[in-house]
């Protein structure tokens, strides 16, 4: 849930008081979850109380979908993205209206919410909805016969939606056969191959994402030959990043000429292709003017340059140290703190003194970032300083919330003492880090300041005592 797009928003560290009897609605929850000025960690509390009485607040969920006028526009969002969680069928319809209006975010919010329920239903109730759907708009005269052919790939044959609808089913199914190809029904696999000549992009785009799925050896063929084809730099992408995980050796050609593409984005993803495919000299410059991987790390485009140090810390060879040197001086701050954590991922002790200068960085995430790498690569007394910088009541908060969050991902018992002090302070986004890090440090000497925490918060701040319990689940 952390990851969900709609809800990266700019999180305001005070918070509102909880609404009293919270949890004798789900409306009320749903306040809480769409309050923008709230811990992310108490929105995603309150998302968590609407999924468990899912059956109870469809209704609600689905009246804000549609918005009366008083709803926000945070509040649809995240009411989509719930009714996706919980996969509710008679949620379709609003849905399906809302990722074909004008409001975009909550359009994207709506679609992945389809993408989540069409995953997320059992085949015979997804046919269902399916069949119902073209069968309302004249597409399948008197139903379909789901023994005539793949139940799924009839509905989605004959059904009149537009090939935007049909992306969004084909994007769930993705999800519901990743990492199980075989299940895949072979009428199914021909809707994918008309998929990729479909000129609605969205549904070729899907039918890329499902090729790797299909465990059939022309899937790679008709990969390739789609690479000749295709000109939309965003599917090229996907199809790009299929080859990588497909790695055809023979279909070599068709990825070299996308190397050379216009558009870095897609030629950075080429060279990934060829280097997991085994092609040399796509991670590392082999002579000057040839593209390479460790070459984009310069690039003016900041998210060129994300994707080369994403790339390089993959490959995981000593030779990247040199293009990751420049990676930790990158302008922007999320750049630097994925260098440095990959280089203690790499386990590159000759990074040690290039890393150690961005303890000082004015970003509290690269400070952070910078002490877990240099604690996996055994620098001694980090773990001190970091605790230092946590018990500094005079620091800014963001600083002292990284610095909770680093203590825990070390892995130093030491720091037991700092954290406690934490989690029993009055800033409530330090307590939830603290808390965290005390259930990531394992150590059972925290239990009794936990459950403390969570009684005395139960009322208050369901939010945060639910956290204290999380964290002494960890310590069992």
């Amino acid at each position: 849930m952390k990851q969900t797009a709609i809800m990266a928003f700019v999180i305001v560290a005070a918070f509102l008081p909880f609404p009293a009897g919270a949890a004798e609605t789900a409306g009320e929850w749903l306040a809480v979850a769409a309050d923008a000025k709230a811990d992310i960690r108490r929105r995603e509390f309150a998302a968590r109380q609407i999924i468990m009485l899912a059956d109870s607040s469809a209704s609600i969920l689905i009246a804000a979908v549609r918005g009366d006028g008083s709803d926000s526009a945070l509040r649809r969002q995240v009411a989509a993205r719930l009714l996706g969680e919980a996969a509710l069928p008679e949620a379709e319809a609003a849905l399906l209206e809302a990722a074909f209006g004008e409001d975009y975010f909550l359009a994207e919010a709506a679609k992945a919410a389809l993408e989540r329920l069409y995953a997320r239903l059992p085949d015979n109730d997804l046919y269902a909805l399916l069949t119902r759907g073209a069968r309302d708009r004249g597409a399948i005269p008197g139903g379909a016969a789901p023994g005539a052919e793949d139940w799924l790939a009839l509905s989605l044959k004959l059904s009149r939606r537009r090939g935007a609808f049909k992306a969004l089913v084909m994007r769930g199914l993705v999800r519901k056969y990743a990492g199980n190809a075989e299940a895949l029904p072979l009428p199914l696999t021909w809707q994918v191959w008309e998929g990729l000549l479909d000129a609605d992009p969205d549904l070729r785009l899907a039918s890329v994402d499902m090729v790797p799925h299909v465990a059939r050896p022309e899937a790679t063929e008709r990969l390739a030959g789609f690479l000749y084809t295709e000109s939309n730099p965003k599917i090229l992408i996907a199809a790009l990043r299929a080859m990588a995980l497909m790695r055809p050796p023979e279909y070599g050609e068709a990825v070299e000429r996308q190397a050379l593409h216009g558009d870095p984005a897609v030629a950075i993803e080429a060279l990934a292709a060829l280097d997991a495919m085994g092609y040399p000299g796509a991670m590392f410059p082999s002579g000057a003017g040839v593209r390479s991987i460790a070459g984009f790390v310069s690039h003016p485009s900041t998210p060129v340059r994300r994707r080369a140090i994403e790339l390089l810390i993959a490959g995981g060879k000593p030779a990247a140290l040199e293009y990751l040197e420049a990676a930790l001086f990158d302008r922007v701050p999320a750049n630097r703190a994925l260098a440095a954590r990959g280089l203690g991922e790499m386990g590159l002790t000759a990074a040690v003194g290039l890393v150690s200068p961005l303890l000082r960085d004015g970003r509290p995430e690269v400070r952070r970032e910078a002490a877990v790498s240099l604690s996996k690569l055994g620098v001694l007394g980090v773990a001190s300083g970091v605790l230092d910088e946590l018990r500094d009541g005079g620091r800014p908060l963001p600083f002292r919330v990284a610095a909770a969050e680093a203590l825990g991902r070390m892995g130093d018992r030491r720091a037991v003492g700092g954290l406690v002090e934490a989690a029993q302070s009055g800033e409530v986004e330090l307590r939830f880090a603290a808390i965290e890090s005390l259930g990531r440090l394992g150590d059972k000497g925290a239990a009794g300041v936990l459950s403390a925490i969570a009684r005395e918060v139960a009322e208050s701040d369901p939010a945060l005592s639910d956290a204290a319990r999380a964290a002494l689940r960890a310590l069992e």
